[in-house]
């Protein structure tokens, strides 16, 4: 039986196609009614809470009656949790120091330092510590133990700065993560193209399936507004990215399961670390590696936690992407987009897919609720960045009591 600890994003379609494989899986987790209906009736859903901790997850195991075949983390905040679950069972697992540094982003920078990963200059800095910025503007203010971009803000001033440092030390939960450490890590802000580096490992080592370009928000959010997945091979930056993912993936000794490395390439450095987790990218990405390089990263994942060796088909020249249409003010959704039609008619459209309903409440200021639906292109690679970048310019959102004539528009 395949453990899938706490699936959320990424995790619950991990999930739903090892349920349609018809591979026995068991899944703690303390949101059961975010799993869609297939995962709820094919697979043993049981009630875990990250607080319960290990203790709590032999238990379910043990009251399961299975016998563990491999255990998968569902989420970025259990795969400490998943990873020591993984070693009491004698399963494939990382290591408990590399499971923390994956973990937390000040550790993460301290095994940069003493194993040769080129990262941004970093201070962390406490609650209890107040005064100047600690490095020259524009820096980056980030959580040392949040994901998803929360509470990670471009600063460019001692106001700014102060502001963006309060926001992460104030206590208490945030989304799916009951009670994170309230510690401000602050960074030098690095310039140059950003990619996530999207893989697994198993017994025969790393496997980079994707380069993917990242398309962000305007500063000083880092929203994620787009991703187009190349296969190395067809990627510009391939050849220098896959040796610093291998780079990667040694220094942390991610020895089991999917990997995503987010890194810039700096003009004088070349790639520069951001960050490293060991679980499955978040917004689709997975989809769009099988779109496009056509690598099942859900597969390699759950083969790899079993001990088995993933076999990929041949590499493809085709690269997939998408463009999130979101709002830069608040309101009601109209249920309409303005400047769609050249989009959908491109040859390289393949699928535009909801994200919210008419009348839905947006907030330009959350990731959670400004994405009003998403775009999807397969095709070369060229022409699908143009494509990408052309609706996150010129698609506009409709807002509720706002007339066609004078709208001024919402940017996509």
């Amino acid at each position: 039986m395949l453990i899938v600890v706490q699936p959320l994003s990424a995790g619950v379609r991990l999930a739903s196609r090892m349920v349609r494989a018809g591979v026995p899986c068991l899944i703690p987790t303390q949101f059961p009614d975010l799993l869609p209906p297939e995962v709820t009736a094919g697979a043993t859903v049981v009630d875990w809470h990250p607080g319960q901790g290990l203790p709590g997850l032999l238990r379910r195991v043990e009251e399961s009656g299975a016998r563990p075949t491999g255990v998968v983390a569902g989420f970025e905040y259990v795969v400490q949790h998943s990873a020591e679950l993984a070693r009491e069972l004698g399963l494939p697992a990382l290591g408990p120091e590399a499971a923390e540094a994956v973990r937390q982003k000040d550790v993460m920078r301290r095994w940069c330092a003493e194993r040769g990963i080129a990262f941004p200059r970093s201070v962390p800095v406490p609650p209890e510590a107040d005064g100047p910025c600690p490095l020259p503007f524009p820096v980056v203010v980030k959580p040392v133990d949040c994901g998803g971009s929360l509470l990670v803000s471009l600063c460019r001033n001692q106001e700014e700065y102060d502001r963006a440092r309060a926001s992460v030390h104030t206590p208490g939960e945030v989304r799916f993560h009951p009670d994170p450490r309230r510690i401000a890590l602050v960074e030098e802000y690095v310039e140059g193209p950003e990619f996530s580096l999207d893989g697994w490992v198993d017994g025969d080592g790393p496997h980079l399936a994707s380069v993917t370009t990242k398309f962000l928000s305007e500063p000083p959010r880092f929203f994620e507004m787009g991703h187009i997945a190349t296969a190395p091979e067809h990627s510009p930056h391939g050849e220098a990215l896959t040796e610093f993912t291998r780079s990667v993936v040694a220094a942390f000794e991610l020895s089991v399961g999917p990997f995503h490395i987010e890194t810039r390439i700096d003009r004088d450095r070349g790639p520069v670390l951001i960050e490293v987790g060991a679980r499955l990218a978040g917004d689709n990405i997975p989809e769009l590696v099988l779109a496009g390089p056509g690598v099942d990263l859900c597969a390699a994942t759950a083969d790899a936690a079993r001990g088995l060796r993933h076999r990929r088909g041949p590499v493809s020249g085709v690269s997939a992407g998408l463009a999130f249409v979101t709002t830069d003010r608040p309101g009601s959704y109209a249920g309409t987009l303005s400047g769609l039609e050249p989009f959908t008619g491109a040859p390289e459209f393949r699928d535009l897919v909801p994200e919210a309903e008419p009348g839905a409440v947006l907030d330009p200021d959350d990731i959670f609720s400004n994405r009003v639906a998403r775009i999807h292109f397969e095709g070369d690679l060229d022409r699908v960045e143009r494509l990408v970048a052309a609706v996150l310019e010129d698609v506009k959102v409709d807002i509720e009591g706002v007339g066609l004539k004078d709208k001024e528009g919402v940017r996509a």
